[in-house]
């Protein structure tokens, strides 16, 4: 199925718009015409019948009656009239073009014609044709009195009969020659609208559908040229502009790709040194963790300080080993429904006694309503207490630890982890940072707390973002769609 272009329907609507402006302009003037045309018949018949007037009254009284009807004989010849009668009071016929009427026809006349004693003038129609009538009554005078009665007012009338045939054809000829002209007018505009719009509509967009073609199919080197100031040329601008900013886009997210493969890549050599690493250390350090223990059991009072101080540091080692080996190899999480209060409470149990050595107040802000969500127990646990002992370290001066879990009304229903400390806050520089394996600003720690936190939650559906603000604290957010039993056995 074809469809129509933009070209099209514009001459559509014009030609359309045009044909009815000329049809109405060809109906009024047509009216207008045919009107004038029947009153000025009418008024020449009117004047044709007052001149018979006066011209019969000259002759009748000079007793000259048979030149009546040569006279309206020669008035038909000429076309003044189509037919002429006299008629007297009773509306016998006495003159008339017709010979065969007189003195065997009758008129019926209107009692108005002697009552009111004026001219009377109408149209009617005989043999498929219109005219026009004049009846104009005579007056009886005194010299009338030697042939009519002198008791009479009126000693007959002039009935004139005038076809507007010749009228009508003037009219329809005029309104033909309306229509030609308008026909002209429409080819015209036509041409001239068609011109213009595919001079300053068609080709313009046309060039901006071609270019569009051209990023359609991955050139975004495609540009159209300004060629005017008007709203073609600045709909041309801006496709040039929003092409141009898509290039752009596309060139940097294409750089950032680029980058991100690459950090992907290190990131992966990384995590199979680290994981490496730790193997081959973890087997050594086990070695030096049992002979640190048999050195204890022999060590002398002052020793044992030393020797705690190892086991100490030797924790501190195998901390280190387990976050690389869990940063490195995730487990894949075993998703189940959970309660979120019974996740936070054991771990903010396990920050509580680093809380009471740096004076941080934790206040617990969730309700035991709160919907389930779909994850796994211990690695959510895990990203949780992770947080939980980053937010207690950024206050060494005390502070405020909040733990805050709400519902969000979006979309779908969604359950929100608020953690919020005020500490120290995170500069704008670093917050970017902050989610970056082994970035870290503390003066200990393997700065993968967080970096394991974000792949965690991830991994179970959820986001994790950041706010801060230096000197005032640090909010960290963790937001999980609320459980639904399908989404869970289809995760499992």
């Amino acid at each position: 199925m074809l469809r129509p272009n933009l070209t099209t329907k514009i001459l559509v609507a014009v030609g359309v718009t045009v044909a009815v402006v000329i049809a109405i302009y060809t109906f009024f003037v047509h009216r207008v015409q045919s009107e004038w045309w029947r009153e000025r018949t009418q008024a020449q018949n009117v004047i044709t019948a007052t001149m018979v007037h006066e011209y019969i009254t000259g002759v009748m009284l000079s007793d000259h009656h048979q030149e009546v009807f040569h006279f309206l004989q020669q008035l038909q010849d000429k076309n003044e009239i189509w037919r002429g009668r006299v008629i007297d009071i009773n509306g016998n016929i006495i003159f008339s073009t017709s010979t065969q009427e007189v003195k065997h026809a009758t008129l019926v006349t209107p009692p108005e014609l002697f009552q009111e004693k004026r001219l009377l003038h109408g149209v009617r129609f005989e043999d498929g044709q219109q005219l026009t009538v004049v009846m104009s009554p005579i007056q009886s005078l005194v010299s009338c009195a030697r042939c009519h009665d002198a008791k009479q007012e009126f000693t007959g009338a002039i009935v004139l009969e005038r076809s507007l045939e010749p009228a009508i054809a003037t009219v329809t000829r005029n309104r033909n020659l309306l229509l030609i002209y308008g026909a002209l007018i429409f080819v015209i505009v036509g041409v001239v609208v068609w011109m213009l719009i595919v001079r300053l509509v068609a080709q313009p967009v046309n060039n901006v559908l071609k270019q569009m073609d051209r990023v359609r199919a991955g050139d975004l080197t495609a540009r159209v040229p300004a060629q005017s100031h008007d709203e073609i040329g600045r709909l041309t601008e801006g496709f040039n502009t929003m092409v141009e900013s898509l290039q752009n886009t596309t060139e940097e997210l294409h750089e950032s790709h680029t980058r991100q493969i690459q950090q992907a890549g290190k990131l992966a050599s990384i995590g199979e040194l680290a994981s490496g690493i730790a193997h081959e250390i973890r087997n050594p350090l086990a070695g030096i963790g049992a002979a640190v223990e048999v050195l204890a059991e022999k060590s002398s009072a002052q020793d044992r300080e030393i020797v705690g101080e190892i086991r100490r540091q030797i924790n501190r080692l195998n901390a280190t080993l387990r976050g690389l080996l869990d940063f490195s190899r995730p487990s894949e999480p075993e998703i189940v429904p959970c309660d979120i209060g019974e996740l936070i409470k054991p771990m903010l149990a396990l920050a509580r006694p680093d809380a009471q050595k740096t004076n941080v107040q934790i206040v617990a802000e969730y309700s035991a309503d709160l919907p389930p969500i779909c994850a796994d127990r211990q690695q959510l646990q895990q990203a949780i207490l992770n947080v939980l002992l980053n937010a207690i370290q950024a206050m060494p001066n005390g502070g405020t630890l909040t733990v805050h879990g709400e519902v969000l009304e979006k979309p779908n229903q969604t359950l929100r982890v608020t953690i919020r400390d005020t500490g120290v806050g995170i500069s704008p520089e670093n917050r970017e940072r902050i989610f970056s394996p082994f970035f870290t600003t503390k003066h200990r720690g393997t700065g993968l707390g967080l970096a394991i936190s974000r792949s965690i939650v991830e991994k179970n559906g959820g986001v994790i973002t950041v706010e801060s603000e230096v000197g005032r604290g640090t909010a960290v957010f963790m937001e999980f769609p609320a459980c639904k039993q399908e989404v869970c056995n289809a995760k499992k």
